[in-house]
């Protein structure tokens, strides 16, 4: 039998032409928009125009004068990474401004260079909204940075007592004894979790919180160090968690998560009980314990 081919995901040719026009145009804006008093040029005499010449932009950027005016006219040219950045950085973009730019080109989008782990109060309060349900927000290398009471009377002192930089998911999974009794699951738990950490690998080769966290648990949990071994990648998907908790026994509660839109970086992991399940009624009856 013949193989399938594969399908085409070239975008049609109107969507392109599309794109390199949207990428012309943003491209002028900012450079009629930049302040030549600010890049360190010379004064150039009056001008006819605001912003910046287009030899000025090349000069400031080491593009050709050639290439970026390809680029304005949104002719069918690649551009790499590297160019996009040194462009951002000669017409003065913002975060805001240089992520729209390599949208436009069809490029992902670089990290800030400086990634805050500071939660937004207005993310903090809505945990709490979220009540009785347990939920948390971790970065990229699932460092806990935040969580509701719910979370905390899910996982008491595991999560409390303990430093922040232990204060972790895959970390806590791998090396708090409490997990494994409190999740009847745990061997599917942490194949699921490393796996999830080795996909996220990828994005982390130059974070040395990463590789710190690695390097600890592969000198400090076999079980660990031999899923790691595997080298299994999965993707993220909505599930079912249970928990065999001490104070109110068995239940289960589905869990999703989200990216913060203003600081991609971190996540929202926020975890309900079916609605009239006897897992709802333990998690409030959990939630409304005495501390």
């Amino acid at each position: 039998m013949a193989a399938t081919p594969a399908p085409d995901r070239t975008p049609p040719a109107d969507t392109r032409e599309h794109g390199r026009k949207a990428l012309g145009d943003f491209l002028r804006s900012r450079r009629e928009r930049a302040d030549p008093t600010h890049t360190g040029l010379p004064p150039g005499g009056r001008r006819r125009t605001p912003g910046l010449r287009r030899e000025e932009v090349s000069l400031l950027s080491g593009v050709s004068l050639t290439w970026y005016t390809w680029l304005e006219q949104g002719r069918d040219i690649n551009v790499s990474p590297q160019i996009l950045l040194a462009l951002a950085r000669a017409l003065q973009l913002d975060e805001v401004e240089r992520a729209h730019l390599f949208r436009l080109a069809g490029l992902p989008v670089p990290a800030p260079a400086d990634r805050s782990l500071a939660v937004p109060e207005a993310v903090r309060m809505f945990l709490d909204t979220l009540m009785p349900n347990p939920a948390f927000v971790i970065d990229r290398c699932f460092d806990i940075l935040a969580w509701n009471r719910a979370q905390e009377q899910i996982l008491g002192s595991a999560l409390l007592d303990r430093p922040p930089r232990e204060r972790n998911s895959v970390w806590m999974l791998f090396r708090e004894p409490l997990l494994r009794t409190l999740m009847p699951e745990w061997e599917a738990e942490a194949r699921w979790l490393a796996g999830l950490l080795r996909q996220q690998a990828a994005y982390e080769l130059d974070n040395p919180r990463f590789t710190e966290l690695v390097g600890e648990l592969r000198s400090t949990s076999p079980e660990f160090a031999a899923l790691w071994q595997d080298h299994d990648v999965v993707q993220f998907r909505s599930s079912v968690r249970r928990y065999d908790h001490p104070a109110v026994g068995a239940f289960e509660v589905s869990y999703v998560r989200w990216t913060l839109e203003e600081a991609p970086w971190m996540s929202m992991i926020c975890h309900f009980a079916e609605p009239g399940s006897e897992s709802e009624a333990r998690l409030r009856k959990l939630v409304t314990l005495p501390e």
